[in-house]
């Protein structure tokens, strides 16, 4: 490039502006920025770079949203996520961060949302859309805690919910849609059905559970602060169980979630 009359900080500023084509560029002419080539105009080498730049962020949310990008189908989900790259510009030095508002666009941007009578799609759409997002915050959460691995022979109330567990609650089988798209099982759009799931990260590795709304809500009471007595008496009353039915409950599932990384211990004294 040769630009004389315009410093580096202009520049750089005038080409942020027209790959993203949102009008805050200074003041200047292509030509006075890009040269032409013998083959190319200075329009058409800025045209390229401009396609070259959408391309790979559109790549980058089709990693991001993988399972939402087959759900909508490859055109439609193009369609989607150009549209939310041109009104949404990435605004951070990491990509990680490109699909934070893009559950948030697709709720705004709805084709029913004037119609009295919603379809029901989209709202799965939206569900997955920030289910994806939340998994990729999961996976790149930094925990300073120093922690201890919980162990089954450690009493309960040294057993601390994961820093990295996240509880779902949806109105679609968001989970379940995205453990069999990851298993390659071509699954078939669902329909309304309330869902509850767990997301952790254990040994640097995803793990995602389907979970019963007695082990959600027991989870949940934990992760409130709750000690583990208090989540049984709180599956106990919310689900009407007797006081060892539900104690005993725990006790199947202790060893499980242990295992699966859904604790830590508390790292004091036994």
């Amino acid at each position: 490039m040769d630009t004389p009359g315009f410093s580096a900080a202009q520049v750089h500023e005038w080409l942020q502006g027209m790959i993203m084509q949102n009008g805050t560029a200074p003041n200047a002419r292509i030509t006075d920025i890009v040269n032409s080539s013998e083959r190319l105009s200075a329009a058409r080498h800025l045209h390229i770079y401009q396609g070259s730049y959408i391309a790979r962020l559109r790549a980058c949310m089709a990693i991001q949203f993988s399972a939402l990008a087959y759900a909508l189908g490859e055109d439609l989900f193009r369609d989607f996520a150009d549209y939310y790259l041109s009104t949404h510009p990435s605004q951070s030095y990491t990509l990680n961060d490109l699909g934070e508002k893009f559950s948030a666009f697709l709720a705004a941007t709805r084709p029913d949302a004037d119609d009295e009578i919603k379809e029901t799609w989209p709202d799965f759409m939206i569900e997955l859309a920030d289910f994806e997002y939340a998994i990729s915050l999961i996976f790149d959460a930094f925990v300073t805690d120093n922690l201890q691995p919980a162990t089954e022979d450690m009493p309960d109330e040294q057993l601390l919910i994961s820093p990295l567990l996240q509880l779902f609650n949806h109105k679609f089988p968001v989970c379940q849609y995205y453990l069999d798209f990851s298993q390659k099982k071509s699954p078939e759009l669902p329909f309304p059905e309330e869902s509850y799931c767990a997301v952790v990260r254990h040994n640097y590795k995803m793990g995602l559970f389907t979970l019963k709304p007695a082990q959600y809500y027991f989870l949940g009471k934990l992760q409130q602060g709750g000690t583990v007595s208090d989540a049984i008496n709180e599956m106990a009353q919310r689900f009407e169980l007797e006081d060892a039915f539900a104690a005993n409950i725990w006790k199947e599932m202790k060893s499980n979630y242990i295992g699966s990384g859904f604790f830590v211990g508390d790292g004091s004294p036994r």
